[in-house]
């Protein structure tokens, strides 16, 4: 599976729409974050992936200015594992989908679907993870435990800084847990932000009781 692909020299015609379909295997994906060359992308997308390694050229897209987050992923190679790639010039964007699983570091995000949507300026605009569900864990800076979240989707707006986790959203690292319908991770400013949904049988909630549709969060006593 690791075999490498080589230097290919792709003479025809970027097209607007470049599809990789491994079918049988995984299309494995390594990305270095120090290259700008954009329009590489549509290039190397255009060959069949099967028991191949693709290197492609993306910029750093992955949340990983999280305040929480081990310093040194950012410095760390980032690799993709997914079945099917498709890199689109005309709107800007990288989508993968199935089983895919992105890692670099410490940090490790799984979903069915991962899209990219990249601005005029080539940079990263947004990121939408949707899986079943999507799934992310990072250790902090001196933590032994990893932080981890799940949801329905994720999704990563890099000119914000913020990290939006919606639909049956659950956040935790060893005992201490947040669930909720929404939470937003504001990375800039370090702000968490839990959003239950307000419905007539949340209003009636009893507390202790388990309800969907309700902020939880669970703080651990201290150990002696």
């Amino acid at each position: 599976m690791d075999q490498v692909l080589q230097n290919t020299d792709l003479t025809s015609p970027t097209p607007e729409s470049c599809l990789v379909d491994s079918r049988r295997s995984f299309a494995r994906i390594e990305i270095f974050h120090n290259h700008d060359n954009f329009g590489e992308v549509w290039k190397r997308l255009c060959i069949e992936a099967s028991w191949k390694l693709i290197l492609i050229c993306l910029p750093l897209w992955l949340p990983v200015s999280l305040a929480y987050a081990l310093s040194t992923d950012r410095d760390q190679a980032i690799y993709i594992e997914a079945d099917w790639a498709e890199a689109n010039a005309t709107h800007k964007t990288v989508v993968y989908k199935g089983s895919v699983v992105i890692i670099q570091g410490s940090m490790r995000i799984e979903g069915e679907t991962i899209t990219l949507y990249y601005g005029e300026d080539r940079t990263l605009a947004k990121a939408e993870v949707e899986g079943r569900p999507a799934q992310f864990q990072q250790r902090p800076d001196g933590h032994a435990q990893k932080q981890h979240a799940k949801a329905n989707r994720m999704e990563y707006f890099a000119n914000r800084d913020l990290i939006l986790l919606l639909g049956n959203a659950h956040s935790w690292q060893g005992k201490q847990r947040v669930s909720a319908e929404q939470i937003e991770f504001d990375t800039k400013n370090s702000r968490v932000k839990a959003h239950g949904r307000l419905t007539r049988k949340s209003r009636d909630h009893k507390p202790g009781q388990p309800s969907k549709s309700r902020v939880r969060i669970v703080v651990p006593t201290k150990e002696n």
